[in-house]
């Protein structure tokens, strides 16, 4: 059906056309950028004078294609001297406008929110959907946040966002979102890689959820200095328990010290570790000299102390007194 229209169009056009002088006018090749509620002539033909409105302007922000068979009819209807090329010619228009967005949204939103009782501290989210709002050039950009409801238990809102105060072309957007509790916890100014030690110039302080996934968040920084990264921390993020752990001061199937020291007695042998060992690690050592495996305790580095009540294992073959 389309396509039978878009003959008759054309046919009309051509004999028009055949009748006419050469065009002289052509369809505008570029968007065309239009600012007010209505197109007019000159907006969809070169070498046209008249603002003659033609069609109505889409929203603002958008873009509509006019198509072929439309502009046969516009240019029929008003003495244009144009026909077609082809069945795919067109005029896209676009519809200038201001936008706001989630950074113009949240300040208002957040008052609002503090009304019905958020803190300052409290983080807004208002998911992964882009919010944006086209309001007319000659529109404020006001926003007025109303009908805020919030659930106390889920911390989930709604609210209904009017932009563009009392415009004819003002907008209204319902959004909907969640309340976050924070605390403030040290983060890493830098993503620390595994097996890296944390400095202290490494941590600043950042407001962090406190949503049940993050319980187990470290919250004083002096637990942070000098640990090691168990697995790549990330820049900006805080640490949990199960990330860090103290340097490693035995590294697996090295050499070690055993010492065994009882009042002013204190006794020495060599051994081999046969995993790593952080300060105040309990590890397994083999004794190189007994072959047998102990546990110890590692105190420094390549060091390590056997615990009270199993100094058989380490006095078995061993004659040195220091």
């Amino acid at each position: 059906m389309k396509s039978f229209v878009f003959f008759l169009a054309f046919l009309a056009a051509s004999i028009v056309a055949a009748a006419a002088p050469a065009p002289a006018q052509s369809l505008r090749t570029d968007v065309v950028t239009v600012e007010g509620d209505v197109v007019r002539l000159s907006d969809l033909f070169d070498g046209v004078a008249s603002d003659r409105a033609v069609l109505r302007s889409p929203a603002p922000g958008r873009r509509v294609a006019v198509e072929v068979t439309q502009l046969v009819d516009i240019a029929r209807a008003n003495g244009i001297a144009w026909r077609p090329q082809t069945r795919f010619d067109r005029v896209v228009l676009e519809r200038a406008g201001r936008t706001l967005d989630q950074n113009d949204i949240l300040p208002p939103l957040r008052d609002a929110l503090k009304a019905e009782g958020a803190r300052d501290s409290d983080e807004i989210d208002l998911g992964s959907r882009a919010i944006t709002i086209a309001l007319p050039l000659d529109a404020p950009a006001t926003i007025d946040v109303r009908h805020v409801q919030i659930d106390r238990t889920t911390g989930r809102f709604t609210a209904s966002i009017v932009a563009g105060g009392a415009h004819a072309g003002a907008q209204r957007v319902q959004i909907q979102g969640r309340i976050f509790a924070t605390a403030r916890l040290p983060v890493l100014r830098r993503a620390v890689n595994s097996g890296e030690t944390i400095r202290a110039n490494d941590i600043e302080f950042a407001q962090v959820r406190e949503d049940g996934g993050k319980r187990d968040m470290i919250a004083d920084p002096k637990r942070l200095v000098g640990q090691t990264a168990r697995v790549r921390l990330r820049e900006g993020a805080p640490v949990r328990e199960g990330e860090v752990r103290a340097p490693t001061l035995v590294t697996r199937n090295s050499t070690v010290t055993i010492v065994l020291q009882t009042g002013s007695l204190q006794l020495s042998a060599q051994g081999r570790a046969t995993e790593d060992g952080a300060r105040g690690d309990t590890i397994r050592i083999v004794n190189t000299q007994s072959n047998r495996t102990i546990e110890a305790t590692v105190v420094a580095p390549d060091t390590v102390l056997v615990q009270l009540g199993r100094p058989l294992a380490l006095l078995d073959q061993q004659k040195s007194v220091q």
